[in-house]
């Protein structure tokens, strides 16, 4: 019956130390730091993807928070991790992000959390922009798991065409892309959803749309809104 025990006792020894090995996170004495982007953009993957799209045109640049995990036991001490942007597999210029060189996990902590500034301009309306930054060695940290050793960042400020926009038409004319930006810019919202908003919601803005747009027409007489075939834009057809 001990016997029987025993070896019952060293095979679930054996199938817990292998699951660990194959978890990713298998700590083998050797401090390393594996990094990861915020949950609300990654989805557990190894890219985050974002666009400006729905944000108002004053809101030139975004912050996301990204952390590095210890993979390894806390110390006493500050320790140092080495990050880099890896240019060959990066579009993005340089003044159209920010990523600091290296990050402090301060003693005690298993983890610490870092901006990366993403920056908005005009070549994002035509064009989606990348961004990977990898982890690098340090005199305190060796590289973690090649899954999670790295961060892709793809954004951009492309308009597309809302599916609903059949529903939409009734209120706010043929679409165009400069008028679904002028839209997202002064109503004060980003999506136009007519399952959940009223019949005098929609018709709200509307008016509230035909009031910016004739604001903006009367200060830009000599150049009054066009969409990007020339026409003229309005909310009346």
């Amino acid at each position: 019956m001990n016997y029987i025990k025993l070896s019952i006792a060293l095979l679930a020894t054996m199938l817990l130390a292998a699951a660990c090995q194959n978890d990713g996170f298998y700590y083998q004495d050797v401090p390393r730091v594996r990094i990861v982007g915020p949950s609300s953009w990654t989805l557990g993957t190894d890219s985050l993807q974002f666009s400006f799209v729905t944000y108002p045109a004053d809101t030139t640049e975004k912050q996301l928070n990204v952390t590095l995990w210890v993979m390894g036991n806390a110390t006493e001490y500050d320790r140092t991790a080495n990050l880099e942007v890896l240019t060959d597999k990066t579009t993005a210029s340089a003044d159209l992000y920010r990523v600091p060189a290296s990050v402090v996990i301060a003693a005690g902590a298993n983890s610490a959390t870092f901006p990366v500034i993403l920056k908005r301009a005009a070549s994002l309306q035509q064009t989606t922009a990348r961004l990977y930054i990898a982890v690098q060695k340090s005199a305190d940290f060796e590289v973690g798991i090649s899954s999670q050793d790295h961060l892709l960042l793809k954004w951009n400020d492309i308009l597309s065409k809302p599916s609903n926009w059949t529903s939409l038409q009734e209120f706010f004319g043929s679409y165009s892309d400069v008028k679904y930006r002028f839209m997202i810019n002064n109503a004060g919202i980003s999506e136009f959803d007519t399952t959940t908003m009223t019949w005098a919601e929609l018709q709200y803005y509307k008016i509230k749309l035909v009031n910016a747009l004739n604001k903006y027409n009367q200060e830009h007489p000599e150049a009054p809104l066009t969409d990007e075939t020339g026409k003229l834009v309005s909310f009346d057809n």
